[in-house]
């Protein structure tokens, strides 16, 4: 297992000492990779263990709601989360970028929090009859379901039989 996404980042640095080349790698950095590994698994144990957002001083930790008025896009709120065994951090909330309509079915679209990048992005659906979301990417964990209708002008948090809604897939540790 190696270090993913922005928890840890390698140095090529030594002690006191510039940059140095990679022809001179610091041993250091395995064994700090290997213990930053262990201290991961063992908060994740600690937590209940798997995927999931951890519970924090507020039940909005990574709520994706709709945007006040109401737009196309939505707004990511800040919290934390284990994602593949490893701390995720969304430090400040985040917009989604521009949904846009189906053309003649309806589409389920999923917003994610990604480990690699520790930012969010949206994964699109398939205009179905009857739509399904969208698989969640590998190092990711769903965080909302976005129902787009044809001709819809915005998205709200519940269903008013016009525009897109969200339904919130957070699972929790």
């Amino acid at each position: 297992m190696a270090i993913r996404g922005s928890s840890y980042t390698k140095t090529t640095w030594t002690f006191q000492e510039r940059p140095v080349s990679s022809s001179k790698l610091n041993l250091w950095d395995d064994r700090i990779e290997a213990a930053l590994e262990l201290a991961f698994w063992l908060l994740n144990l600690a937590w209940g263990g798997g995927d999931g957002v951890l519970r924090g001083a507020t039940p909005d930790d990574l709520k994706v709601e709709a945007k006040s008025p109401a737009g196309m896009t939505v707004t990511v709120k800040h919290g934390y989360a284990f994602i593949s065994k490893m701390p995720f951090r969304l430090s400040a909330a985040m917009d989604t970028p521009v949904f846009l309509p189906p053309a003649v079915y309806p589409r389920m679209d999923l917003v994610q929090a990604r480990l690699d990048t520790w930012g969010v992005s949206v994964k699109s659906g398939v205009e179905a009859a009857s739509p399904s979301p969208p698989a969640t990417d590998a190092d990711c964990l769903a965080l909302a379901q976005v129902y787009l209708r044809p001709g819809m002008t915005c998205i709200k948090n519940a269903d008013d039989s016009v525009n897109g809604y969200l339904t919130d897939v957070r699972a929790f540790l």
